[in-house]
């Protein structure tokens, strides 16, 4: 017999609803479901929730709307989805910066991550990746390092977002590096200007990576993640590379407001994670960079509360003060 996982599977594959017999339990979702996405258009993170909410809205023939809601440090989109009824309707999808590296930027946020949210499901994460300009001419990352410890203060990474920022800071920090912050309003031109040779190094998520590294125009020197990935297969981990064993992992994931009903709850998470968990994700997220890890609502809950207090100290030690 086939479990109900089976029947997600075989329903995406075919492009097909399933019979609405299999949802009978009750009469959830009765409308749209919106997942509200706090980053504009064409985003890494938008690209990813349209791709998964169409795969679940052809197996269970639900109707998945994306909106996007970008701005405002993505507290636009956030407030949208706290304004919103908690009823499953509406869900937010996010990661990283929103409920990580904003409770160690901003003084006071206009929402917790830890208590206006309820974790759905993980839906993906990316490790960070060690880039140089080709002008340094640097082949590995232990060359980089070198580099900089032999001309303290002398280099400069490029930031375009918090996460890179955190990011860096690890480096430092942990590699006891002197060298120069250049901050951008996002990674695409902190990438121009890495290729321009106007900074030296950045580290950037794997997917805004890749264009430039199978491009051939800059070289991967590290990942930040435990294993290698299989977008970078010949790209060592930082611990492989000789550098301080930083793993870092840029991530994303669906979110209710707390107060969402548990029954909606169970039925929303075995739906998503069925196709999280399928075949044809894992050969999506091999291709963008990332890879699946399959985290309880518990664990996802200790994994954000570790990720604040690792920024919150990270930025402390740094020197940069909340505003």
């Amino acid at each position: 017999m086939l479990n109900r996982r089976d029947l997600f599977v075989l329903g995406a594959a075919a492009g097909i609803a399933l019979s609405p017999v299999a949802y009978a339990q009750s009469s959830f979702p009765d409308r749209p479901i919106r997942i509200v996405v706090p980053y504009a258009s064409g985003s890494g993170t938008d690209n990813t929730a349209r791709h998964f909410s169409q795969r679940v809205a052809m197996a269970t023939g639900w109707t998945v709307i994306v909106d996007n809601k970008p701005g405002g440090n993505a507290f636009i989109g956030i407030n949208d989805v706290l304004r919103s009824p908690a009823d499953g309707y509406t869900l937010l999808y996010t990661g990283g910066s929103t409920h990580g590296v904003n409770s160690a930027l901003f003084k006071k946020l206009p929402y917790d991550p830890l208590r206006d949210f309820v974790p759905v499901a993980p839906a993906l994460f990316s490790p960070m990746v060690l880039l140089a300009s080709p002008s340094l001419n640097v082949k590995t990352a232990a060359e980089l390092v070198d580099l900089i410890r032999k001309n303290p203060g002398k280099y400069s990474a490029a930031t375009g977002s918090p996460f890179q920022q955190l990011a860096v800071n690890l480096l430092r920090q942990q590699g006891k590096l002197d060298f120069q912050d250049v901050q951008y309003k996002g990674s695409g031109q902190s990438m121009t200007d890495l290729l321009g040779g106007h900074v030296d190094f950045t580290m950037v998520d794997g997917a805004a990576a890749m264009p430039q590294v199978h491009g051939g125009k800059l070289k991967a020197l590290a990942v930040t993640s435990k294993r290698r990935v299989a977008a970078f297969p010949s790209t060592p981990t930082m611990a492989e590379a000789g550098l301080p064993d930083i793993q870092l992992n840029g991530w994303a994931g669906l979110f209710a407001k707390t107060g969402t009903p548990e029954p909606v709850l169970g039925k929303i998470r075995e739906v998503f994670n069925a196709y999280f968990q399928s075949a044809e994700y894992k050969q999506f997220l091999d291709a963008n960079a990332g890879f699946y890890e399959d985290l309880s609502p518990a664990q996802m809950m200790d994994f954000i509360r570790s990720e604040i207090a690792r920024a919150q100290s990270t930025f402390q030690r740094a020197g940069i003060e909340p505003q």
